[in-house]
């Protein structure tokens, strides 16, 4: 009995069908390989491509096929099933590629599933359709979610530009800030040996760093009081 075949093997059968010319069996074969790992970043990229290379005809009936899977979308997403959203907008992207309806969806379900680096991936082919605050919002979040911290600070302020109002996009700037700093070397070191972190924003010589003479004096002046 063979055992059960691995993402590694449907996705070397997928390069074996496209070096034999056979693309809607490579299709079939990478859309199998991300029902066992949805963030598999090299099988969407293949499968983008083969899109790009061989895009579907939009036909009348393809159309009609468009809005029917996109109101079975709508129904997903108000589940929140967001494997089954993202499976769906796919169908849709096979009809036409460059559906904004279907990318944006993709974006924002991948987000809710967690599946932050298929965000990321996502926010390029979302943006050059026109990304809205909300996309932008999720974006970023993905970046800071993955610790990419300048990223995240780059589509947060993007976002500001749109909104300046964005409560969101202003604590998505300051959480990348602080925790691109606490993921630095960057330390004061106190006269115990411990390391206290600065967030930014705050001047580092306003900052009371603990000696021996200082903790006298600060005890002077509360009067001995603990």
């Amino acid at each position: 009995m063979q055992g059960e075949e691995t993402e590694s093997d449907i996705l070397a059968r997928a390069q074996r069908a496209i070096d034999d010319s056979d693309f809607i069996y490579a299709k079939f074969l990478y859309r199998e390989a991300l029902t066992i790992n949805p963030q598999d970043i090299a099988a969407r990229t293949a499968m983008h491509e083969l899109r790009k290379k061989f895009p579907a005809s939009i036909s009348a009936l393809d159309r009609i096929g468009f809005i029917f899977s996109a109101i079975k979308l709508l129904i997903r997403k108000a589940k929140k099933s967001y494997d089954q959203v993202i499976d769906v907008a796919e169908n849709l992207l096979d009809i036409n590629p460059s559906s904004e309806f279907a990318l944006r969806n993709i974006l924002h379900a991948a987000y809710g599933a967690g599946y932050h680096k298929l965000v990321i991936f996502m926010s390029q082919k979302v943006m050059e359709v026109g990304a809205e605050v909300e996309d932008l919002i999720v974006v970023a979040q993905s970046y800071l979610n993955e610790k990419i911290f300048d990223q995240a600070a780059k589509v947060a302020k993007e976002a500001m530009e749109l909104d300046p109002a964005s409560e969101e996009a202003r604590d998505i700037l300051w959480k990348s800030s602080v925790e691109k700093h606490m993921n630095s070397d960057v330390a004061l070191v106190t006269a115990d040996g411990n390391k206290r972190f600065v967030p930014p924003k705050v001047d580092a010589d306003k900052i009371f760093i603990a000696s021996h003479s200082s903790r006298e004096e600060q005890e002077k002046r509360s009067g001995g009081k603990r």
